[in-house]
């Protein structure tokens, strides 16, 4: 890990200075070899470490994580911006959210921390990093959160404005300003809100949106805009006998195109699903979309294991790695460049 870090360290600096001036949203991802899996723990047992990170991931045998006591218990969302060095990660219980600054030796040091008492239930976040915006879902009050000049932000903050949605969100995924939007529950839903940085406070609409035939309930969500592929999880029943079995992974592919005004049923090109598979509560995944990788991630929360799965997989297989975990993954983002 310390030799990536210190190299993805080196190459980030004057990369980051150039983005700060001409905050151009076509700019090449700082070049490097990482891929490293960021893991948030949703544990409220102190002793528990909330922020793992597995470097390298793409293995076939996942080594030790790097665990970081980050303070945050009941931890859901977590990204990596790549440009400035800096992991984001909520606190659902606390509803603090904080930034952490990867250090030349692979380790992670706090940089700010800032806490919204109204943020009632988060669970996912994206980062438009452009517009310096973070995104945050609160499923409880069917709501988007956004925080601008975010990467700034401490102490006590509000929300600059809170987008009201007509069903309760769970995972968002950001691509050029469009949000893709799960809606929990028995909704099957996924949403697409165009130009969401231009959306004004209060109810909201999504431009497009989709079913997804056959699914129970939707959690995770990632997309590709280069391969126009869109992958999402499948919790299925939550509490039943079966609960710790029945979860699974769709994959859409030709997305963009499935996404009407009105909506429409969409059957999944690809599921992954069954005994094998030892999907049973899947609730966020990462997908490697290089096709010399083509390595699907999912945090797996009722079996405590990080879960990989290859691109071609299809119906009830084994996962290609597996690692064994003593907390609960809540969510999951990849670094892979």
């Amino acid at each position: 890990m310390k030799k990536r870090i210190i190299v993805q360290v080196l190459y980030l600096f004057p990369l980051f200075i150039l983005s700060a001036c001409t905050k151009d949203d076509n700019e090449p991802m700082p070049q490097s070899t990482v891929s490293r899996l960021y893991v948030s723990n949703a544990d409220t047992d102190a002793a528990v470490a909330n922020t793992m990170i597995f470097d390298p991931a793409d293995q076939t045998v996942f080594k030790a994580p790097y665990k970081f006591d980050s303070k945050l218990p009941d931890a859901n969302g977590i990204l990596f911006n790549p440009f400035s060095g800096t992991v984001f990660q909520v606190s659902r219980k606390n509803k603090n959210i904080r930034t952490f600054k990867v250090n030349t030796d692979g380790s992670l040091m706090q940089a700010n921390s800032f806490v919204d008492e109204g943020l009632l239930s988060a669970r996912e976040m994206a980062y438009d990093r452009m517009r310096d915006v973070l995104y945050v879902s609160s499923n409880i009050d069917s709501a988007i959160y956004v925080y601008t000049k975010a990467s700034t932000l401490t102490g006590t903050a509000a929300a600059f404005k809170k987008l009201k949605l007509n069903g309760q969100p769970w995972g968002i995924h950001l691509d050029n300003n469009r949000l893709f939007v799960v809606i929990d529950l028995a909704r099957a839903e996924v949403q697409l809100f165009e130009e969401i940085s231009e959306l004004a406070v209060g109810n909201i609409s999504p431009t497009k949106k989709i079913t997804i035939t056959g699914a129970a309930r939707l959690h995770g969500i990632t997309y590709s805009a280069d391969r126009d592929v869109l992958l999402l999880t499948d919790i299925a029943e939550a509490t039943s006998t079966a609960f710790d079995t029945d979860g699974a992974i769709y994959i859409i592919k030709d997305a963009a195109a499935q996404f009407t005004a009105v909506g429409k049923a969409v059957s999944p090109s690809t599921t992954i699903k069954g005994l094998n598979t030892l999907l049973g509560n899947p609730v966020d995944i990462a997908w490697d979309d290089r096709t010399t990788k083509d390595l699907i991630y999912v945090a797996e929360k009722a079996g405590r294991k990080i879960l990989t799965f290859k691109y071609a997989d299809n119906g009830n297989v084994k996962p290609s790695a597996i690692a064994v975990l003593t907390s609960s993954p809540e969510a999951i983002f990849l670094d892979a460049r």
